[in-house]
């Protein structure tokens, strides 16, 4: 049995009332998104047993790009191989674990420690250790780069770090298929930025996949444009989704009612070419699949408090080819800040009543909310098969 910090909860939880159909169902306790104990067991069972979302391949457009990013306390480094083949490797020297490359992109032709200069091909094989001579038994071929287990579906990398989740076409169920007519594997990325969310990053995650706080949260901005959002998805995965069509025809993606929006992607038809489908990939990929753009969100935890954000911009390749793309583009950025600074106000006050010791678990706006609740009830039987709840 373990004791949390606060007295507030004693794990195992009972999470019976999170399983219920939503509108019966209560929300995670409060100490999930607090306690630091809960931390370490997402960091152990969710990030690094889950299939995790390392932005895009686009992104690695060419022979030895990389992005050193991390997952779970465990820094990683993806990078395109020789053989144009995306990989992914501990970002660590095999001589005294050094840290290979800062956070962040760029592109190499090999990697080479900072520390002593072990030197590695993009393959991962160490191709240089320098004075190594005097050490018995020494064996270049026995101290390559630990790699990790990724893949690429619809132009997402996925990286799996211990190498114990599912294959990653059982992960994602049929993710590809619903998401056939936005052609996800064709878009371009066109803009990226990361910054830092004093909340929980499942808190950060919520609210990007529900429609109950769009009226109070953002009146005067976004609450206007969307219709009331079709019933919940089936889906077969680790991932939920509600499309939505919009109020009125155009853009979401932009705030100016003069300013003239991007073409509809050329795979959307239908009600799908006045609509956005909201995704979340469990536990930490989601995006907004618009009629013009795809807005992608990745959420990293840096403590029970803190969240790591990547915002990402994706769009077709004729609107990126237009000669104004650059000027359409900041329009884009705009809108996605100011919802962004709307979100973050009340998420970060949120937090606030989350860290209290009387805060509660509450109840679901069933029509508004369900993506939430899916969310929670995948969440609660992780628990459940960690053995730190019962239902």
């Amino acid at each position: 049995m373990w004791s949390f910090a606060g007295g507030s909860s004693v794990i195992p939880l009972d999470v019976s009332q999170i399983l219920q159909d939503a509108s019966r169902a209560q929300s995670l306790d409060p100490c999930c998104y607090r306690d630091p104990q809960f931390l370490s067991f997402e960091h152990e069972t969710l990030f690094r047993a889950g299939w995790i979302s390392a932005g895009r391949a686009d992104q690695l457009s060419d022979q030895g790009d990389y992005f050193a990013f991390s997952v779970a306390d465990t820094e990683l480094v993806a990078v395109r191989d020789e053989e144009r083949v995306i990989r992914v490797f501990a970002n660590t020297c095999r001589h005294r674990a050094m840290r290979l490359l800062e956070p962040g992109r760029g592109s190499c032709r090999r990697l080479s420690c900072p520390f002593h200069a072990w030197t590695y091909g993009l393959d991962g094989t160490l191709i240089a250790a320098p004075r190594m001579q005097s050490a018995e038994n020494f064996n270049r071929s026995d101290f390559g780069l630990i790699e990790v287990q990724s893949a690429v579906r619809a132009g997402f990398i996925f990286v799996n770090i211990d190498g114990s989740a599912a294959p990653v076409d059982t992960w994602l169920g049929d993710f590809e298929t619903l998401h056939s007519p936005w052609q996800l594997d064709t878009l371009v990325t066109a803009s990226t930025r990361e910054f830092q969310v004093a909340c929980n990053w499942k808190s950060f995650l919520e609210v990007f996949n529900e429609y109950y706080h769009l009226r109070k949260v953002h009146p005067g901005t976004f609450s206007g444009l969307y219709a009331e959002p079709d019933p919940l998805q089936a889906t077969r995965g680790s991932f939920v989704s509600q499309f939505g069509e919009h109020r009125i025809l155009g853009s979401v993606g932009v705030l100016e009612e003069a300013a003239r929006p991007l073409p509809v992607l050329p795979g959307l038809l239908g009600r799908l070419a006045n609509g956005t489908r909201y995704t979340w990939v469990y536990p930490a990929l989601t995006f907004a699949a618009s009629r013009d753009a795809v807005w992608m969100l990745e959420a990293i935890p840096n403590g029970a408090s803190s969240t790591q954000v990547r915002l990402t911009l994706l769009f077709g390749q004729d609107s990126v080819a237009r000669s104004d793309f650059d000027e359409v583009l900041a329009r884009y950025e705009q809108r996605m800040a100011v919802g962004m600074d709307e979100d973050i106000a009340v998420l970060e006050a949120q937090q606030h009543g989350l860290n209290s010791v009387l805060a509660r678990p509450g109840r679901f706006c069933s029509d508004l909310e369900p993506s939430v609740h899916a969310f929670h009830r995948w969440y609660a039987n992780a628990l459940i098969a960690a053995g730190l709840a019962s239902g």
